[in-house]
């Protein structure tokens, strides 16, 4: 494979007329690494992909790949592959004419673009599918042909618009683990968009989310869900029961105030500002206890745990427990337990 560039954005700005899509967006993506792009609808994460593709051009700010500005230059003009969300096959080529496609297109011989492609589809997993059409393959079949097109041309860094979106969630798990698994053996570097949580969790050395075109926060999958800045990401990123309240303190550390029940959070870091707190509600359990505060309102067994909608001094919270726990019926009344730890002061 080519040698995996860095990519590398310095206060880029997309405009649309008057509609900015990207606004000072600053961040780098270290060679041979995985970063997702993660963000609602419209929160510009697809256009800061096309920017460094080269199907969009900035309108300020600087794009780098290596040690090269590519600012101003087109697509064909980087070292850059996408894997589009639709996949884009042509139909009516065979699996290997598919990826045989670049290589011709860049004036390799027939005999040396199809031995290219060979080599990617084996690399991928699809030896034996050169002759199928893709109308003959699965959803994740279809998905690999569309990788093996991209890196036949080995490229310095690799794009995924959204790859998954079209496959069932079985099979979303197990291309992703493909995706990085062939990542990591090649060493490739991969910028991944997606609006989905777990996947970007589950794939990333880093993430970056977006939302209203600007970057919200960046750091490691393990980052971003226990140390969420602000209300936004605390509710992005995973579940989470948003509580408003007062911050306070005693000798055990942190305490905090909502409605008319007060608990302690321990020794946790609490922003400047903050107004309120995110807790997880997978980290908070349930006791029997008939003069507690809260009750449970609604039981739903979702296959791997049961969830739990409490009524709180403070409104309603979702409680999530593992089903080797006895289950509590709705209407009983309980009291709370916080792992410590697990709350998260935010502010915004």
């Amino acid at each position: 494979m080519a040698k995996a560039a860095s990519v590398e954005f310095i206060g880029v700005e997309k405009k649309y007329g008057q509609v900015t899509a990207v606004r000072d967006v600053s961040f780098r993506v270290e060679a041979g690494t995985l970063v997702t792009l993660l963000g609602p609808s419209g929160c510009g994460k697809t256009t800061t992909l096309r920017l460094v593709a080269g199907l969009e051009l900035a309108t300020g700010g600087k794009i780098m790949i290596g040690d090269q500005d590519v600012t101003a230059l087109g697509a064909a003009e980087r070292d850059v592959s996408m894997v589009f969300q639709s996949y884009a096959l042509f139909p009516h080529m065979s699996v290997v004419e598919n990826v045989m496609y670049g290589p011709l297109a860049s004036g390799a011989s027939r005999k040396e673009a199809e031995a290219m492609a060979r080599e990617k589809l084996a690399l991928i997993g699809l030896s034996g599918f050169e002759k199928r059409l893709p109308s003959e393959l699965s959803g994740g079949q279809q998905q690999r042909v569309a990788v093996a097109r991209a890196i036949v041309l080995e490229p310095s860094v690799l794009l995924f618009d959204e790859p998954l979106s079209n496959l069932d969630a079985k099979l979303r798990r197990k291309v992703r683990d493909d995706i990085r698994d062939l990542q990591q053996r090649l060493g490739l570097t991969v910028l991944y968009v997606t609006h989905d949580q777990q996947e970007a969790l589950a794939v990333s050395d880093k993430v970056i989310v977006m939302d209203n075109a600007v970057i919200a926060q960046e750091g490691t999958p393990a980052d971003l869900y226990e140390r969420p800045r602000t209300r936004f990401l605390a509710d992005f990123i995973g579940e989470a029961n948003i509580v408003e309240g007062r911050f306070g303190a005693d000798a055990g550390g942190v305490t905090f105030a909502a409605g008319s029940t007060s608990f302690g959070l321990g020794d946790i870091p609490v922003p400047e500002g903050a107004s309120a707190v995110a807790l997880r509600p997978d980290r908070i359990q349930l006791t029997l206890d008939p003069a507690g505060a809260f009750t449970i309102h609604r039981v739903a067994y979702v296959g791997h745990a049961r969830e739990y909608l409490v009524t709180a001094p403070w409104g309603e919270m979702l409680v999530i427990r593992p089903l080797r726990e006895r289950a509590i019926a709705a209407g009983t009344r309980v009291s709370l337990e916080i792992d410590l730890g697990a709350a998260i002061a935010i502010s915004g």
